[in-house]
């Protein structure tokens, strides 16, 4: 498996990203399943051939804004984004003509406005989003927080990403019984490289966190402290757009970001990979 917190050479990439580009951007409008007049905005950077687009589920009681440090970084690496409002959130709180809104109370919004079919329409989402003129279907990101992280991990089988970023994984209760073996079910059918990060103190997110930790494809980011969901951008964001840049665009098109990466390569020494591992205890059990 690939460990995408091995990644260390590529920090130095998030300097080497170029300006950033002019967005296009397509509002999106769709009607759930259940009726939820859901609304979006596309935004794909200036750019030769098809787009690799991240998908962007944003947290308990915010909106699609919340995402604007994330969708700068990507769209400077060549990167699209779809940021949804989701249900009961932002200009989505409008079902069958009547407004739902999600309240303060975390489990009476899940209830209320569906908290656990939230997969299901990043999946509509994801289908709309194929279709567009200018998007490259193959190449595809998931990236949620808290509630917004569960869905992305669950939306996966359906939605097909290649990678997905998963910040404090929150709010299980809202997806009902038996829903952690669910998620870790859905991960490993989700079959992406997935990067979760979550802190030791934010007691829900970090145990969810925990549950994946041996999951195939799976690469957890734990850290101290009680930082949760956006709070991460501050300290994480590079962090964030590298690993997109990576799984969407890095190694897809056998390009670099910049000559100078292509002209001084990161040496066997500083990449730490299950080769690299290997080598150092085949070293250790030489006498």
């Amino acid at each position: 498996m690939r460990m995408t917190h091995l990644l260390a050479p590529l920090a130095s990439l998030a300097l080497l990203a170029a300006p950033a580009n002019t967005l296009t951007s397509t509002e999106m409008a769709l009607t759930s399943s259940d009726g939820f007049a859901l609304k979006g905005t596309l935004n794909l950077p200036a750019a030769k051939g098809k787009i690799p687009v991240v998908i962007l589920a944003h947290q308990f009681r915010s909106d699609r804004s919340g995402w604007n440090p994330l969708i700068e970084r990507l769209a400077a690496r060549g990167i699209g984004t779809l940021a949804l409002d989701l249900r009961g959130h932002g200009a989505s709180t409008m079902k069958g003509g009547v407004e739902v809104t999600a309240s303060a109370d975390f489990m009476a919004s899940a209830k209320a406005v569906g908290f656990d079919l939230i997969p299901a329409d990043l999946a509509q989402a994801a289908v709309w989003l194929r279709a567009q003129p200018g998007v490259d279907n193959r190449r595809i990101g998931l990236a949620g927080s808290s509630v917004g992280a569960l869905s992305v991990l669950f939306a996966a089988p359906d939605v097909k990403p290649v990678a997905v970023l998963s910040l404090s994984p929150a709010g299980l209760g809202a997806f009902g019984e038996g829903a952690r073996e669910k998620l870790k079910n859905a991960v490993v059918q989700g079959k992406a490289t997935t990067l979760v990060l979550a802190s030791s103190s934010d007691k829900d997110a970090y145990e969810n966190a925990l549950a994946l930790k041996d999951l195939p494809g799976v690469s957890l980011t734990l850290m101290e402290g009680n930082e949760h969901g956006f709070a991460y951008f501050k300290e994480h964001a590079d962090l964030m757009a590298v690993f997109f840049g990576e799984y969407l665009t890095y190694h897809h098109t056998g390009k670099t970001y910049a000559a100078s990466v292509a002209k001084k390569p990161a040496t066997p020494g500083n990449v730490i990979n299950d080769q690299t591992l290997a080598d150092k205890k085949k070293a250790v059990a030489t006498p």
